[in-house]
């Protein structure tokens, strides 16, 4: 191997070195925070995209914030629900069917509650937002999401 073909294989060999350094970089500073932090930061900027008047940006995102409070804790509470399930089908002997039954339809109605709390949180905004910027907000919405969907997983 000749002096210019080593020559060109070390600068390549620092060349890729340096890009792998800059993406790890890149990457460690998108993902620093946790997903639960950074989507509040995105809504954040959605709003903030809107131009309402201060009164108006500070309502919706009280309403967003507490809905974030709400949905958590259905989230948490279908959790429970589905756990009391497994806790059932790990224990030995027979399966009360009754009792699976009444479970089930406990986490069913979870769902359910945190759907409807999803759509008073929906027509909530609506209200707080008026026509125009409603529209506006969740067409932003659908392609901040859209665009999230084609991003490559983690």
């Amino acid at each position: 191997m000749n002096f210019l073909n080593r020559r060109i294989f070390i600068i390549f060999s620092v060349a890729l070195n340096i890009g792998f350094v800059i993406m790890a970089i890149t990457m460690a500073y998108h993902h620093s925070k946790p997903f639960h932090e950074r989507s509040w930061y995105e809504l954040v900027d959605l709003v903030q995209h809107l131009k309402l008047p201060e009164s108006q940006e500070s309502a919706a995102l009280d309403a967003i914030k507490q809905f974030r409070v709400t949905l958590e804790k259905h989230k948490q509470d279908a959790k429970q629900d589905r756990r009391k399930i497994f806790l059932m089908f790990a224990k030995t002997g027979p399966v009360d069917e009754d009792q699976l039954d009444q479970l089930i339809e406990a986490a069913d109605n979870q769902e359910k509650i945190k759907n409807q709390a999803f759509e008073a949180h929906l027509l909530e905004l609506r209200n707080l937002l008026g026509d125009e910027k409603r529209a506006q907000f969740f067409s932003l919405l659908l392609e901040h999401l859209t665009a999230e969907d084609k991003s490559p997983s983690r």
